[in-house]
């Protein structure tokens, strides 16, 4: 799948400027660590208030940090996007970068999860425990993001499938 992706991108326009322009890699490894700081950032609180942690933080403060999950991920499939754009015919082929898109497909997965299930029993998230599903949630959450973290730290290393 990657691989026809690839192709396609390969010697496009755009990739001829991604991999021409000498600044452009290291500005968008600036961004993405930026936006992986944001989104990380927040969901550590968001998740660690779901396991029933920092209680002490007001439920409607927690809640306001989705906005920036959004953000920091936004800015993430921005810039690695053009990462893509710029080596597709090397990433396609990566098995870090592969196992790193199945786990952000499982982290989409788990946010359908928390908006369907966790979300609607949140109405009091001040009580004392957190229903399992949403601690579920958070431990996934943490788990796939972390692995995506730790993947994308690897591509560089590791080979092809």
């Amino acid at each position: 799948m990657f691989q026809s992706l690839a192709s396609s991108i390969a010697d496009s326009g755009l990739n001829q400027w991604t991999a021409e322009t000498y600044w452009l890699w290291p500005v968008l490894e600036i961004f993405h660590f930026i936006g992986l700081s944001i989104m990380l950032g927040a969901l550590l609180i968001i998740d660690a208030r779901l396991l029933g942690m920092l209680r002490t933080y007001d439920a409607g403060s927690v809640k306001r940090l989705v906005p920036l999950v959004w953000v920091g991920f936004c800015i993430n499939l921005a810039s690695g996007t053009m990462f893509f754009v710029g080596d597709p015919m090397r990433y396609s082929i990566n098995i870090g970068f592969q196992i790193k898109m199945l786990l952000i497909l499982v982290a989409g997965l788990n946010v359908v999860v928390y908006q369907l299930q966790v979300r609607p029993q949140l109405i009091g998230w001040n009580t004392v425990s957190m229903p399992t599903i949403a601690r579920l949630v958070a431990i996934a959450s943490l788990a796939t993001w972390g692995g995506v973290l730790l993947l994308g730290r690897l591509i560089p290393y590791v080979g092809t499938g």
